[in-house]
């Protein structure tokens, strides 16, 4: 019983989810362009949905970060009592994940973005802080590694390479 009610849960999650993403990207690539901004003396054009878009796709990242270190905590904690050992293994994924933040933040970069030979600036003119320029490296490098991890785990899922392993 306990075990249907997870999956059905588990099922309307995924397709209001879909559907979210698909309605989002469909306003992305099929109203246009509309917003007009002055950067740096610069007319530029933007599709009308990209804010929601970007807003859409950190609100996911930020989902499945949180969504990992509450499920490998929780089972941190039921397995500690039975076995540390397996305890320990549990934090496995909360382990990687703080890994892949500290080699993103390594690997980011606080130059700035220049556009048409000035720095990139917001729309009041002020220059960006070197600081904004890490946190947005640091969530492309985390995003483009989770993305890349979902697509071999779907391939490891589809090619039952689990199976063969075990045999």
């Amino acid at each position: 019983m306990k075990a249907d009610l997870c999956s059905k849960i588990s099922k309307i999650t995924f397709y209001i989810a879909m559907a979210v993403s698909v309605a989002i990207i469909a306003l992305f690539f099929l109203v246009g362009f509309g917003n007009s901004e002055t950067i740096n003396n610069n007319d530029m054009r933007a599709p009308q949905f990209t804010d929601a878009l970007l807003y859409w796709v950190y609100a996911l990242t930020a989902l499945a970060v949180v969504l990992v270190l509450v499920f490998g905590l929780v089972s941190f904690f039921k397995k500690l009592k039975d076995s540390p050992k397996n305890a320990i293994k549990s934090l496995l994924g909360v382990v990687l994940l703080a890994v892949l933040f500290v080699v993103a933040y390594v690997l980011a970069s606080d130059a700035p973005i220049y556009v048409n030979g000035k720095p990139l600036a917001d729309s009041d003119g002020n220059a960006i802080a070197g600081s904004m320029y890490i946190l947005t490296d640091v969530l492309i490098y985390v995003q483009y590694t989770l993305l890349a991890a979902c697509v071999l785990a779907t391939l490891f899922g589809m090619l039952n390479i689990s199976k063969s392993i075990k045999k």
